[in-house]
């Protein structure tokens, strides 16, 4: 937080999670990614093929939405997000999410809080 206070999940910086953000943004190949966060009445997502590495120190990513997406509002509202990168095995989220797609209808989620 801006204000130096941590909040639940937050990962708090240190020589270890900043190897584990460098080997993780080395390994990923594509651009294609999830977004989440909590909106109103539960997830909501996205798939994002924005997503890149910004910066190593500070550690920071990039992505953008479409402000024209029925989904953006929840984004600029939001405290927090959480950026998923796809295994093989999830090659049908990027439909799932997409402007038509089902989104979390028919997922088992739950929050980490």
């Amino acid at each position: 937080m801006a204000d130096g206070t941590m909040t639940e999940g937050e990962i708090i910086p240190s020589a270890e999670n900043a190897r584990l953000f460098r080997d993780a943004l080395g390994r990923f190949a594509t651009g294609v990614t999830e977004v989440t966060t909590m909106g109103p009445e539960g997830p909501v997502g996205f798939t994002a093929n924005s997503f890149s590495s910004l910066s190593l120190e500070p550690p920071l990513v990039l992505w953008s939405p479409a402000k024209s997406s029925q989904r953006y509002p929840f984004f600029a509202a939001a405290e927090h997000f959480a950026i998923h990168v796809l295994g093989q095995d999830q090659a049908d989220w990027p439909r799932r999410f997409s402007r038509q797609g089902e989104g979390f209808a028919g997922l088992d989620w739950r929050t980490n809080a």
